[in-house]
């Protein structure tokens, strides 16, 4: 009978490395491309079983804000443009991420692909760190393995549906069956249909408005013993509103929208992949073939005040397609384990921007003002990589791992008038990604470490050399020293980390408004450096009751800025000495949950805290800086056989606060005013969920 996946999450908890189900003493994850104890892998992990995720309310990638310290998101603009940060390490808009996103072994091309809806979820890890050693360019910071439940070797599913204000309607449903005694599938799918909760008062509509639909399926293979072949596909359709800024200084209200254009985004996702898995004895090989596709459309307002001045659309369109193919050790048990593997990407993309001068109501652009911005992209990245992990003794053990990154970029400017022989770039970027770890295991459980590791980030090109038209590749050196242990008999488990960043050529991102407007990256961040310390704790002092907390404590600082790399623009000035943007100084994440029988049933009770604050700058000038932001999330779910019911209350005592912050002198904003964007506010709701 077909298997129903190689490993699986057993942790019930959210601290880092997650707690031990009361009946599993392990954790196998498989964030190194290995399946792994998580308590012996030498950096910082946690991992998030199905069971969590649900009983948390995690809908996103940005919804694990709440359970894992040092990260943080920002999806503000338009569904899909998102601003990450893990542990300092930034991403900048319209740039790559700082983080490498696999799902199901395929690692995603665009940050538009990351903040999809998450359902029908086995287990995520979160890796931090860099980790170009293994998922090479832009695993600067960490990396993210989601894994989607595969199919089952008996039929079932399950059928959720669900209410909220904002009149929210969501829907989930699952069915998994065997095909024979050599084969699997698994669908399932998800609807979100929200009328919103923000108010434009000038057009008396809501402006965060979102309908969006998903689909996924999975084929899984064992034609003989030794192999394995898992074909999956899925596809992603939203249509959400976009662009709610309101002029004001930091920390302003930004109730009710006050501009007279309503702003929409459509994002379409599609992705294929094909994993081969063969069992050769002595040796694993492992293939995965992968294509995917990312269409996304924006229409905003440019002035966000009730004005027929500016408006813009943004139009993106890329297609990627990528191998990988490993050999490891699979003698199980031996001193010795090793990786070595090969990859490619190809990638192909354009981004369209127009600007329009004057509308009506109704949105339509009535002119075009100034020149249209196209620029076609065409990458190919080559990479080898490999891991050794060696026992020294039976409590040392030495991993050492390399990869070598290959990214050739090119770019043609198609922005009319198109010449005959329209404009070409070319750069390529390579970088050697070394990592070494050292790990020690003391009677008991616990384990010591110490890690070095290099990542990378690619550079590239912007769509106009308003600052430059090529922007540098990023690297850095983080040095790691981390603890995982148990204690009261694996009632507690205590984690820890300190470690220190040191960067070279940080990307900023930087927009004009003001005359021709303009978006750009650019590097006058020479030098800067991360001082860090991580704690995760999760408890379970009594029958039923599991406590978790988690808190991250960051010092940053701009060790050398080179002035000459923004001057004439909005941005122009010195910033040595100061701190890296959209770093929070401290991050706090706790929650509480309680499971008390109650006949033939059970309710489970759950309250989330997490916050951020401190030295929370918008920009690297310093000027603007965020109030601390404290959240409270609540669900109480009452489980009777294959029922449940859940009441939930998200953001519970309506803390309203910006979600994005654009300081005039780092926008030359057409009113030349500060913008900010409303975070959502407080959202009480229920669900139903049927399993079978």
């Amino acid at each position: 009978m077909i298997a129903a996946g190689p490993v699986r999450a057993q942790a019930a908890g959210g601290a880092m490395g997650a707690a031990e189900a009361a009946d599993s003493n392990e954790i196998i994850v498989t964030a190194r491309k290995q399946s792994e104890n998580i308590r012996d892998i030498p950096d910082t992990i946690q991992a998030f079983s199905a069971a969590s995720l649900e009983q948390a309310g995690v809908e996103s990638v940005s919804d694990l804000t709440q359970m894992v310290s040092g990260f943080r998101i920002v999806e503000a603009q338009q569904p899909g443009v998102v601003v990450i940060n893990i542990r300092g390490i930034g991403q900048v808009r319209n740039g790559e991420s700082p983080v490498a996103v696999v799902v199901d072994g395929v690692q995603q091309n665009s940050p538009n692909q990351i903040t999809q809806d998450l359902f029908d979820i086995e287990r995520i890890e979160v890796l931090k760190g860099p980790q170009g050693a293994l998922y090479g360019r832009n695993a600067i910071g960490g990396a993210i393995n989601i894994v989607t439940r595969a199919p089952s070797d008996s039929f079932s599913g399950s059928a959720e549906l669900g209410y909220a204000e904002g009149d929210e309607f969501r829907a989930k449903a699952s069915v998994s069956a065997p095909l024979g005694e050599k084969a699997g599938f698994r669908l399932a799918g998800s609807y979100l249909n929200r009328d919103g909760q923000i108010t434009n008062a000038t057009l008396n509509e809501k402006v965060d408005f979102d309908e969006s639909w998903a689909v996924r399926g999975a084929l899984l293979l064992e034609p003989v013993e030794a192999v394995k072949i898992d074909l999956r596909g899925s596809y992603y359709d939203q249509e959400a509103g976009a662009s709610w800024y309101r002029s004001g200084p930091a920390n302003s209200p930004r109730e009710p929208v006050v501009g007279n254009l309503l702003g929409k985004a459509k994002r379409k996702l599609g992705d294929l992949s094909a994993k081969l898995d063969v069992d050769l004895g002595s040796v694993a090989l492992t293939s995965v073939t992968a294509w995917s596709s990312v269409k996304s459309d924006l229409f905003e307002e440019l002035d966000w005040e009730p004005l027929d001045l500016v408006a813009a659309t943004q139009t993106l369109n890329v297609k990627a397609w990528s191998e990988e193919l490993r050999l490891s050790s699979n003698t199980g048990g031996s001193a010795l384990r090793w990786m070595a593997g090969l990859y490619y990407l190809h990638t192909e993309r354009t981004l369209d921007t127009a600007i329009y001068l004057g509308t009506d109501l109704t949105g339509l652009p009535a002119h075009i003002l100034g020149s249209r911005l196209i620029a076609q992209d065409d990458n190919d990245a080559y990479a080898a990589f490999g891991q050794v992990n060696y026992k020294l003794t039976d409590a040392l053990e030495l991993t050492a791992a390399l990869r070598y990154d290959i990214d050739r970029r090119r770019q043609q400017d198609l922005s009319p008038p198109v010449a005959a022989v329209p404009p070409g770039f070319k750069a390529t970027y390579k970088s050697l990604q070394p990592k070494f770890s050292l790990a020690y295991s003391f009677p008991g459980g616990t384990l010591a470490y110490a890690t070095m590791a290099k990542g990378f980030r690619s550079g590239g090109f912007n769509s106009n050399d308003v600052v430059t038209r090529e922007f540098k590749k990023e690297e850095l050196w983080n040095y790691e020293l981390g603890f995982k242990t148990m204690l009261a008999d694996r009632a507690i488990y205590l984690n820890g980390a300190i470690f220190y960043t040191d960067i070279t050529d940080r990307q900023v991102f930087g927009l004009d408004l003001s005359t021709a407007p303009a978006q750009f990256i650019a590097n006058p961040i020479p030098k800067s450096s991360v001082w860090g310390a991580e704690l995760e704790l999760t408890a379970r002092p009594a029958k039923g009751l599991e406590l978790s907390m988690g808190g991250s404590l960051l010092d940053t600082k701009i060790n050398s800025y080179d002035t000459s790399v923004f001057a004439g623009t909005a941005a122009n000035g010195d910033f040595k000495g100061n701190k890296l943007n959209q770093v929070p100084r401290y991050t706090l994440n706790a929650a509480a949950q309680y499971t008390a029988e109650i006949g033939s049933g059970k309710l489970i009770s759950r309250i989330d805290v997490s916050g951020w604050g401190g030295d929370y700058y918008w920009e690297i000038d310093n000027a603007d800086k965020q109030d601390p932001v404290w959240l409270v999330n609540a669900r109480l779910t009452w489980a009777i056989g294959d029922v449940e019911l859940t009441a939930f209350a998200r953001n519970l005592f309506d803390r309203r606060y910006d979600l994005e912050f654009v300081p005039v002198n780092f926008a030359g904003t057409i009113t030349g005013q500060d913008l900010g964007a409303a975070a959502p506010p407080r959202q009480i709701g229920a669900s139903v969920k049927v399993k079978f």
